[in-house]
């Protein structure tokens, strides 16, 4: 009788979710349905592991004994194997043929480099520690942006494109409110513990459950085999060179990401240093970046569907840079809300635009190489920046780095509105036939120049996101969101989204 009667509410529960249309495939061609489910719950269980282990990352250093300049060099040595990783990334793809087993089995080993992250303290102390948690942390960005390409290739097939709008909000949404609830109770746990155990305590939780997320994505359907004759013969400048939008694109979004990440990987030190803030608290102010986030997906998503992506990531990548000059501003621990607020409110609108364009601009045949050209271009950035962020606040302290950071992302937003041309224009519709459903489908987001572009990638971010199995979602709260199976921002992999996600 008891068992019935869980039976009985299991679907009753089944049926509530059904309604609500949590998967968002809703209208969707049922080939799709298992895939849409599975790729859902690995972003969502890449989130929550993300939680234990983006945000603190280099508080975890701090707590080690790190300087500036290793935290520095933690976020350009991470950024350096990301910017190596995606061509031959790209090249494994075509060589197996196949893109499932490269992505579970290498997300499952860099996710035991946080284990062994947590690990360390006990063999090693002192700046030994601190070297072998920077090396470990690399790595895990290398081996994010290594899967990157296929990631994207895979998400391109996953998710139709005329649907892709509504539900990658609805995707961005949930994994919002997970961080939002997991993110402080990680900083909890930290503090209740206290450094450095505290910190082990939450990656090894970030790795069991990364676990799962392999897993999740290990059950999504893989379509054909993507290797082909064209694709082959297809050099890495030939992909950039071959769609002129394109290549001045991925120019533009290595100058953002150089302003990203010149002050992102310091955001959250400062707030530890600066304002004398604690990881609780930290956990807490990006639960409020995260409720605003989730507040922006939905606020957006329905934007992008009606003035379509190149108006919102440009409005956003104008506004973007109030943010970091509102931290020059800050004197107290608990002024970062005026920070997280708007914060993350503009990175949802950035991210949610800018992947969608990443998706639809390169053509569609050289998805994965175009996929790995852009990630390697943009994260060239990422080695420098923090590096120069580094020697700016060693000589004028950490508001003039902020300052320089609003004053290059507001110079790359003008030029994203130069090449986007977004305002005083309708962009035009795109009819996509959907399998088997016998009709065109209109295609919200994309510009009539658009079409025939392909599904090539992140947020971060952002973070979404400002959050791919690896990419790089890029935020300013100086964490990774692993938006798949194998998130670095931008996912570093990112490519946004890197796996740093630095948003704020």
């Amino acid at each position: 009788m008891g068992t019935i009667k869980i039976k009985s509410h299991l679907n009753i529960l089944k049926n509530r979710l059904r309604h609500l249309d949590v998967f968002a495939t809703r209208g969707v061609h049922p080939q799709y349905h298992r895939g849409m489910k599975m790729f859902w719950w690995d972003s969502l269980l890449a989130t929550m592991s993300g939680a234990f282990v983006d945000t603190y990352t280099s508080l975890y250093a701090l707590a080690l004994g790190a300087t500036n300049t290793q935290i520095g060099a933690l976020a350009s040595a991470s950024s350096f194997l990301s910017a190596l990783s995606p061509l031959p990334g790209a090249a494994l793809v075509r060589k197996l043929g196949r893109r499932k087993p490269l992505i579970v089995g290498v997300s499952i080993f860099f996710r035991t480099l946080i284990l062994l992250a947590a690990l360390t303290p006990l063999f090693f102390s002192g700046q030994t520690a601190v070297y072998i948690v920077i090396a470990l942390f690399a790595l895990r960005a290398g081996l994010g942006n290594l899967i990157h390409p296929a990631w994207v290739s895979m998400t391109g097939d996953v998710v139709p494109i005329q649907h892709r709008g509504t539900y990658f909000s609805a995707r961005n949404t949930v994994m919002a409110l997970a961080s939002m609830v997991l993110v402080p109770l990680a900083g909890l746990l930290i503090d209740r513990i206290g450094p450095p155990r505290g910190y082990q305590w939450s990656l090894s939780l970030a790795f069991a459950v990364g676990l799962c997320s392999s897993y999740a994505y290990s059950r999504i359907p893989e379509g054909a085999p993507v290797a082909g004759n064209e694709e082959k013969r297809v050099s890495f400048w030939h992909v950039l060179r071959s769609n002129r939008e394109f290549l001045n694109f991925t120019l533009i979004m290595l100058l953002w990401t150089f302003a990203v990440q010149v002050a992102g990987s310091y955001f959250s030190v400062y707030q530890i240093q600066g304002l004398g803030s604690t990881p609780r608290l930290v956990g807490t102010l990006t639960t409020v970046s995260s409720l605003s986030g989730l507040v922006g997906q939905r606020f957006w998503g329905r934007i992008v569907d009606r003035r379509g992506s190149r108006w919102v990531m440009t409005l956003c990548a104008l506004l973007i840079p109030v943010v970091p000059w509102i931290w020059v501003l800050l004197t107290r621990p608990w002024h970062v809300i005026f920070v997280s607020l708007p914060g993350g409110f503009l990175w949802a609108g950035f991210n949610i635009a800018s992947f969608n364009l990443l998706l639809e601009l390169p053509d569609q045949k050289l998805r994965t190489q175009a996929s790995a050209s852009y990630a390697t271009v943009v994260n060239t950035a990422s080695i420098v920046a923090p590096l120069l962020g580094g020697i700016v606040i060693d000589h004028w302290g950490y508001r003039w780095d902020f300052a320089l950071s609003g004053v290059l992302r507001f110079t790359a937003g003008v030029l994203f509105m130069l090449l986007l041309r977004p305002f005083g224009k309708e962009q035009g519709s795109v009819g996509v036939k959907e399998p088997g459903s016998g009709k065109a489908e209109v295609q919200g987001s994309m510009g009539a120049e658009e079409q025939g572009g392909a599904r090539a990638e992140e947020e971060e971010s952002v973070e979404a996101g400002e959050q791919g199995s690896m990419g790089v979602e890029v935020q300013e709260n100086g964490k990774a969101e692993e938006p798949g199976s194998a998130g670095v921002e931008e996912q570093g992999g990112s490519v946004w989204r890197k796996w740093v996600k630095l948003r704020i």
